[in-house]
């Protein structure tokens, strides 16, 4: 395996399945263009993002395969989750107020959770089929 510490694998590009491309798109669209992503291709039942290193694609099926009931949270951790690792608090802070100014809720609101570990800062949302997406960052201050 050698002894370079660079990682050898990143995430490329992620593909979400939506039922209504226009809804999903009023949910995506104002969080990823203020974190400096652009439209990469948009079609009639799809549209793709991208920052140059990801890319985040939408997708709706002409029949859905993927149904999901919105989290409890009641649970420790949310399984089947989206996490976009941001450089600091104002990011997470700002995704938060661009969300809110935007319609949306959080799931989980922008605060530490020192239950994960010690300077994790998030803020979770769910989208309109229920997939949580979250940002976060754990600061080593």
């Amino acid at each position: 395996m050698g002894t370079n510490t660079e990682p050898r694998v990143s995430v490329g590009h992620i593909c979400i399945e939506v039922s209504d491309i226009t809804r999903s798109r009023k949910f995506y669209e104002p969080m990823l263009k203020n974190l400096g992503f652009r439209t990469i291709m948009e079609e009639k039942d799809s549209i793709g993002f991208s920052n140059g290193s990801l890319s985040i694609f939408l997708g709706q099926p002409t029949s859905r395969r993927v149904e999901r009931n919105a989290p409890s949270v009641d649970e420790f951790v949310v399984a089947d989750h989206i996490a976009l690792l941001v450089p600091d608090r104002n990011t997470v802070n700002e995704v938060a107020l661009i969300m809110k100014n935007a319609g949306f809720e959080p799931l989980f609101p922008a605060e530490e959770h020192p239950e994960f570990v010690a300077g994790y800062y998030s803020v979770s949302f769910c989208d309109p089929d229920n997939y949580v997406i979250e940002f976060y960052l754990v600061d080593k201050r």
